[in-house]
């Protein structure tokens, strides 16, 4: 399984297991994780410390899930992010936009 949900106490948790979040895997994870929201509508924790690349189609998923909670007044927090994530989220400035903590067991 390529996303592991677990339910938290006030929110919900997706663990993306998987070293490439890209095209290959854009369509099925965000159908995956879009479910799991409307299911479940808590804010979202997405654990990215498997990642170690996302490209425009990943990130695109980041974008459309945070537009569907934000619609929802739910929080997405964005955690375990490695080296090439982080650089790319500060690229496009979406470090601004998006909650980023280190710690997924927070």
């Amino acid at each position: 399984m390529k996303i592991t949900i677990e339910k938290l106490e006030n929110r919900q948790k997706m663990t993306l297991n998987i070293e490439k979040f890209d095209v290959e895997h854009m369509q099925e994870l965000k159908k995956e994780m879009q479910k799991s929201i409307e299911d479940n509508q808590t804010d979202v924790l997405v654990d990215l410390s498997n990642v170690s690349f996302v490209d425009s189609s990943g990130l695109s998923v980041l974008i459309a899930l945070f537009k569907q909670l934000n619609g929802m007044d739910k929080k997405l927090t964005l955690c375990g992010l490695q080296e090439q994530p982080i650089e790319l989220l500060e690229i496009t400035q979406l470090n601004k936009v998006f909650t980023l903590i280190e710690n997924c067991n927070a």
